[in-house]
């Protein structure tokens, strides 16, 4: 029967992108089908690749080509570096019967948001008069092509005396410049 043999592929779950070079949160998952849309179940050969299909450069990651089994090809640690500002499209094609090309894209798909990490630096406070500076690095884990701005403040926890051990830090905001990834945060302490 005619119909029982590949003749497309179909997206059954769609990718979720994590930020710049991350797994995908939810990894995709390609059916193989017939020409009525059915998955053909017997297939357990066919190899499914993934590529990014946009123009705006990115660089797909991880293992980039699954073989069906029973008429499903499943991806599992696939990820994308590029631009929180892009649209990206990914492409899943495959030779499916009689060597026929066969192919399916995703709708557009956007970065997640970068991660924002602090380091905890510290330093001993010696109540001899003296200055000294405390610097907190902040890091986006993916850079933008438009500026990014993060507000901050201090918090009051721990155990040093706000005004006696340091000079306050409350209320400022943090600008990343576009492709910029570091910033420092500098409290002085007396």
């Amino acid at each position: 029967k005619p119909f029982w043999h590949p003749f497309k592929l179909a997206i059954a779950t769609a990718p979720v992108l994590a930020a710049s070079g991350e797994v995908f949160v939810t990894q995709p998952v390609v059916q193989i089908q017939d020409a009525t849309g059915r998955t053909v179940v017997t297939d357990d050969t066919t190899r499914v690749t993934f590529a990014i299909d946009s123009d705006n450069g990115g660089t797909l990651g991880g293992i980039t080509t699954a073989r069906a089994s029973k008429g499903v090809a499943r991806f599992t640690d696939l990820t994308l570096t590029g631009s929180l500002d892009e649209r990206y499209v990914l492409k899943a094609n495959a030779a499916i019967h009689r060597s026929r090309a066969a192919e399916v894209k995703t709708a557009a798909l956007l970065l997640g948001l970068p991660v924002l990490s602090v380091n905890f630096p510290s330093v001993a406070e010696g109540d001899t008069g003296e200055t000294t500076h405390l610097v907190f690095k902040v890091t986006l884990s993916a850079a933008s092509k438009s500026e990014v701005r993060v507000n901050y403040a201090d918090t009051e926890a721990g155990t040093a005396a706000r005004g006696t051990d340091y000079t306050v830090i409350e209320g400022d905001t943090l600008t990343f410049e576009a492709v910029e990834t570091e910033q420092n945060i500098t409290a002085q302490i007396k």
